[in-house]
C-alpha cells in the first residue's frame, strides 16, 4: 500500500490541491502548532 509514517517522527513533504486547485505544500505548515489533514474518498 505504500510506505508507513512510524509514530513519532516527521510526516514526509508532500504537495496536493486545495479545494481551490491551488497547490499546497505540508512543509507550508512548518512551524505550526497544529496542522489537520482530511482526505475525502469520492464514491461513485
Amino acid at each position: 500500500m505504500g510506505n508507513k509514517v512510524e509514530i513519532n517522527t516527521a510526516a514526509p513533504d508532500f504537495e496536493l490541491a486545495d479545494f481551490n486547485g491551488r497547490l499546497v505544500r505540508l512543509s507550508d505548515y512548518r512551524g505550526e502548532k497544529h496542522v489537520v489533514l482530511v482526505f475525502n474518498r469520492g464514491f461513485v
